[in-house]
């Protein structure tokens, strides 16, 4: 069995305190006198913001902040939050582009594959490096883009190994406090693989995603 860990970084301390279930209205609004105009609905999610801002004041030596209560619309933390969901994009917008490509082209076999070839060496590497890893989750297959549950945006900060079984332990946004979220590889009947989450959800591949410091 091989294991190793981010040293200090525990999801419970260093996540953020609240869920990531947030009311409908604009990510982010602009008054022109008479015309308001609205970007984006944190309605469908701002797990990228939550990941980059936590993996942010983690960097800086900080633990979480101490809300516990999604912040109102027009808060620092608020804000924070969508400017870094609008970073964890990467330029030109590849990262949702990615998951596009993942849900609508990729099948079962060739996610699996990517998931256990390249994206978990890749999640392996920045952890003994003792980096945090961004992780993209693929939870449904299919054309739209659009799609609510197309994609999600962890981050991996633990692992442990064997030759039939990898857990990688994860803060996930839409779980907060706990230290026990686990994204799972293993071998199953035959030569095949499957891929799971510890607390149930679809989980049909992964991406390794990049993160870029704050501005």
């Amino acid at each position: 069995m091989a294991s190793n860990a981010v040293p200090g970084f525990l999801p419970s301390r260093h996540g953020l305190r609240f869920a990531n279930r947030w009311a409908p209205g604009p990510a982010r609004q602009w008054d022109l006198g008479l015309v308001h105009v609205g970007i984006g609905n944190p309605a469908r999610g701002l797990c990228g913001g939550m990941v980059f801002v936590a993996r942010d004041r983690f960097e800086r030596g900080q633990e979480a902040p101490a809300e516990g209560a999604t912040p109102p619309f027009g808060s620092s933390l608020f804000t924070s939050i969508v400017d870094r969901q609008f970073d964890s994009f990467g330029p030109l917008w590849t990262v949702p582009l990615r998951f596009w490509l993942a849900s609508a082209l990729y099948g079962d076999r060739r996610r699996l594959r990517e998931s256990v070839r390249a994206v978990w060496p890749r999640i392996r590497s920045d952890i003994d490096a003792g980096r945090l890893s961004m992780v993209g989750l693929v939870r449904e297959a299919g054309w739209n883009p659009l799609a609510v549950g197309m994609g999600h945006q962890v981050l991996a900060y633990r692992y442990d190994a064997s030759p039939d079984r990898v857990a990688i332990g994860v803060y996930d946004p839409n779980h907060p406090g706990r230290d026990d979220v686990e994204l799972v590889l293993e071998r199953g009947s035959g030569s095949g693989i499957r891929l799971s989450q510890s607390t149930g959800e679809s989980l049909l591949g992964l991406l390794s995603l990049p993160y870029s410091p704050p501005r």
